[in-house]
């Protein structure tokens, strides 16, 4: 059996989606992806020879798999394939929503949606946007990728530390707020909160928030980590006792739950998506959308009384246990594509 997964390899959501199915099927995965480098102008050009050489490929597949809608799913159509799956990676991937470039992408993924044998929704929440651009009900598949829980394990924080640790693990990119991140941490700065952070991910917004950092006088309490292996994560994890995340948009975070598997308390945007997981103020709390005074407000909240969130830090690893077995789900997944393999 010959399998193509198109996407960015590098990302541990990639990484989680290659190795799972491997393991489950026994079979090796070929990859291909785009390098987007350079100007806009060159990367436009670079897929446009990638689709290209994608359609007078003489390369046949069973199956292939492809990461986002608007950009790799358009991509698998050009694919010689008898089974096509497509994950959204958002909780829409139309973005921006307006102008021509959310004209374009509505184009993109309805066609994709209309075409594709199989659509991954890592959360119900994502289905609204699926249904809009015409997915077939049917052809959708709730539940997420899973993680391997023998390597992001559950850690007892000691929530009696004279200071706490946070962790923010999220690409460095402008949609994910790290200014406002550092913004919230120089407020409590000012009202004598010291909290440290460890910060890992690489990005377009690396310079500027290092600079932010030294502006804000915060260079002994924030540790940028750059991008490190997903096998070092839960070592990380280990170390911190808060989770932060403060994207303006979100999907379905695999962030979030390895915070929530290794006992980490989330505290993340008031989004829909993460309303789906958090109860605020009592498995995590949800800070206004782009308002780095109510992040503040709710880090502090946090550090206040610790141990009065003890039983849903607990109850977050439950919920991954159940809910997130990476060697359960991708069984579960791969069962499901040869079964449709077995219709072609």
């Amino acid at each position: 059996m010959r399998i193509l997964f198109l996407g960015e390899t590098y990302r541990a959501d990639a990484i989680t989606w290659i190795k799972g199915v491997e393991q489950a099927s026994g079979h090796e995965i070929e990859t291909r992806e785009l390098f987007h480098s350079g100007s806009r102008t060159k990367r436009k050009l670079e897929a446009f020879l990638f689709i290209w050489r994608l359609i007078f490929s003489k390369e046949k597949y069973d199956i292939v798999l492809a990461e986002r809608s608007t950009s790799y799913g358009f991509f698998s159509l050009a694919v010689r394939a008898k089974v096509r799956v497509v994950a959204q990676q958002g909780i829409s991937d139309i973005w921006p929503s307006s102008g021509f470039r959310g004209w374009y992408k509505g184009f993109l993924q309805r066609r994709v949606y209309r075409r594709v044998d199989l659509i991954h929704a890592w959360g119900y929440v994502m289905t609204y946007a699926m249904l809009k651009s015409g997915a077939d009900p049917s052809r959708i598949l709730v539940r997420p990728k899973g993680l391997d829980l023998s390597k992001f394990r559950f850690f007892e924080k000691s929530l009696e530390a004279p200071i706490f640790t946070a962790i923010v693990t999220r690409s460095l990119f402008p949609i994910y707020h790290h200014d406002k991140i550092l913004t919230a941490f120089s407020i409590l700065k000012e009202k004598g909160i010291h909290l440290n952070c460890l910060i890992i991910g690489d990005g377009v917004e690396m310079e500027r928030l290092v600079s932010q950092t030294e502006t804000l006088g915060l260079q002994k309490q924030i540790n940028w980590l750059g991008r490190i292996s997903n096998e070092d994560l839960p070592n990380y994890l280990a170390q911190a006792e808060i989770y932060i995340a403060f994207p303006e948009t979100e999907g379905v975070s695999a962030s979030l739950f390895e915070a929530m598997a290794c006992g980490c308390f989330p505290i993340v945007t008031d989004l829909p998506a993460n309303r789906a997981f958090i109860a605020n103020g009592q498995n995590g709390l949800l800070a206004e959308s782009c308002n780095p005074v109510d992040l503040a407000n709710k880090i502090e909240q946090f550090l206040k009384n610790p141990k009065k969130y003890q039983r849903g830090i607990k109850r977050n690893r439950k919920y991954i246990e159940q809910n997130c077995n990476m060697e359960d789900n991708m069984k579960y997944f791969f069962n499901r594509y040869a079964e449709l393999l077995a219709q072609k």
